[in-house]
């Protein structure tokens, strides 16, 4: 392969990837997320928030030992490919590539509902539709943008934006806690949930297991790393570990806010923070804090835009998506910017049309902007499931086919097939808690919208392998010349 067609190799250190981790999971944004935490735990809410990031680690260990084993842009669809072949994995590639679509899409909608509802709640200000329309377009145009750069650059912009807002968002949380009468040691025992550990549990399974999902973002940059089978899983835990401290800060300065007969008021406040944080801080000082976190937030979006281009470009790469100007690669950055330039058209063609039905169907108004949010968030959610666990599932096999691959008994049956089963289990659960039990307009539509396209996918599969246009596997040769060097290495030590 030429270089011209290759990405950019040794750009993105360990840092640079673990900023990347937490640009994922958008920790800065905590402080605006902990309503259900608060609505299903009450003076507990900061548990599902350390549950669930616990839970997640252990459920995506298959996914970490496969980035100890070689780097790959496509991202998870190499490991389903590695243990199921190249029908199952570029099935995944394509159900994560439309997740990602919804990913983008549900951020239209959340920003701009952050900053309605900011200026609604604190000075009464209703923003207009074509105000709303224009605020998304702005969010998605930055993000794709964002996206396009060197991954080098990227990473340091990141760097810069993530630590400085990071620092910003926790000087908030310490301001409110030390300013507040009502800390006590109560708030800290998980038993006080409000039904205990079953309140705590399905706060963990419906809201604080998915908070965490943007983690995956890092894997689709692993190509470009310096250092990938050794800096990628150190990355996703230091970035996990750092936005789960910062998010379960938020949740416990909240309830710490407020008495708890106000607890009620605050789980049904779209944004926590500004019914709660008020009372210690000036709306002045909200209204900036929300606007910078928004202007953040639309920069470290271009960390996932990023993402999503690389695994578009890499099913190019394979000849699955056969189409020249997508495998292109820009002149100056060697990044996939045509990628990028599909992507955005897709992305604001999905937003406009959900947000034409929304309007249609409920009013404009900010209870129909922050259902669109949810809704697009939920359909994105179940197509998480199955470009995630499918690949878990895919360690096993793959380390079956592949014995000369050094893999202790306890970490193959453990972590390659234990883990992914508990995984599953765990998926069910909270697929009926967070979605089948409550399927309420127009939450049912958007799942069957999800059928539909899983259904699609699986079709277009089918016929992609009977026309023998499956393309083929630059994961199968990585994982060779992988496996080849380390052969190499261990040769040359031994002499």
């Amino acid at each position: 392969m030429n270089k011209s067609e290759q990405l950019n190799k040794g750009s993105i250190g360990l840092v640079g990837l673990t900023i990347i981790s937490m640009a994922g999971v958008l920790a800065i944004i905590g402080p605006m997320e902990v309503a259900s935490f608060i609505g299903t735990s009450g003076p507990a809410a900061m548990w599902p928030v350390i549950l669930g990031f616990i839970l997640f680690l252990v459920v995506s260990l298959p996914i970490l030992e496969y980035t100890k084993i070689t780097t790959f842009a496509g991202g998870y669809y190499g490991l389903a490919e590695l243990g199921f072949g190249r029908a199952v994995g570029k099935y995944t590639s394509m159900t994560n590539y439309v997740f990602y679509l919804f990913w983008q899409t549900t951020n239209f909608f959340a920003m701009s509902a952050i900053i309605i509802d900011t200026l609604q709640v604190l000075y009464g200000i209703t923003i207009p539709i074509w105000g709303w329309i224009l605020l998304g377009t702005m969010i998605i145009l930055v993000t794709n943008v964002m996206g396009g750069l060197h991954p080098g650059r990227l990473s340091k912009i990141l760097i810069a934006i993530t630590t400085i807002t990071t620092l910003v968002v926790v000087v908030f949380i310490i301001f409110v806690i030390i300013k507040t009468p009502y800390n006590s040691f109560s708030l800290l025992n998980p038993s006080n949930s409000y039904s205990g550990f079953k309140g705590i549990a399905a706060g963990t399974a419906i809201y604080g297991f998915f908070l965490y999902v943007g983690y995956g973002t890092t894997l689709f940059f692993s190509e470009e790393s310096v250092n990938g089978r050794k800096d990628v899983w150190r990355s996703v835990y230091l970035g996990l570990g750092l936005s789960a401290i910062v998010i379960a800060l938020s949740a416990y300065s909240e309830v710490a806010s407020v008495p708890a007969s106000q607890f009620g008021t605050v789980s049904s406040a779209i944004l926590p923070e500004l019914v709660t944080w008020i009372h210690y801080i000036p709306a002045y000082a909200l209204l900036i804090l929300n606007l910078f976190v928004v202007v953040v937030s639309m920069l470290s979006f271009g960390a996932g835009a990023g993402a999503q281009s690389r695994l578009l470009w890499a099913m190019t790469r394979d000849g699955f998506i056969k189409n020249k100007w997508l495998n292109t690669l820009s002149k100056k950055n060697r990044t996939p910017v045509n990628s990028i330039i599909f992507q955005f058209i897709i992305i604001l063609f999905m937003a406009f049309s959900i947000a034409v039905i929304m309007v249609h169907f409920y009013g404009y108004n900010l209870a129909t902007i922050t259902t669109a949010w949810f809704v697009c968030g939920s359909a994105g959610t179940i197509l998480w499931y199955f470009h995630h666990f499918i690949p878990e599932f895919g360690l096993f096999p793959f380390l079956n086919k592949n014995s000369e691959i050094k893999y202790s008994i306890f970490r193959k049956w453990v972590i390659g097939l234990a883990l992914p089963i508990g995984g599953t289990v765990l998926f069910i659960y909270t697929f009926y808690l967070g979605i089948v039990s409550d399927l309420a307009e127009p939450y049912f539509a958007f799942l069957i919208v999800d059928v539909i396209i899983l259904l699609v996918i699986f079709a277009f599969i089918v016929y992609k392998v009977k026309t023998k246009s499956m393309g083929g596997s630059a994961i199968e040769y990585m994982v060779a010349e992988s496996q080849e060097n380390i052969d190499s290495a261990g040769s040359g030590g031994s002499k």
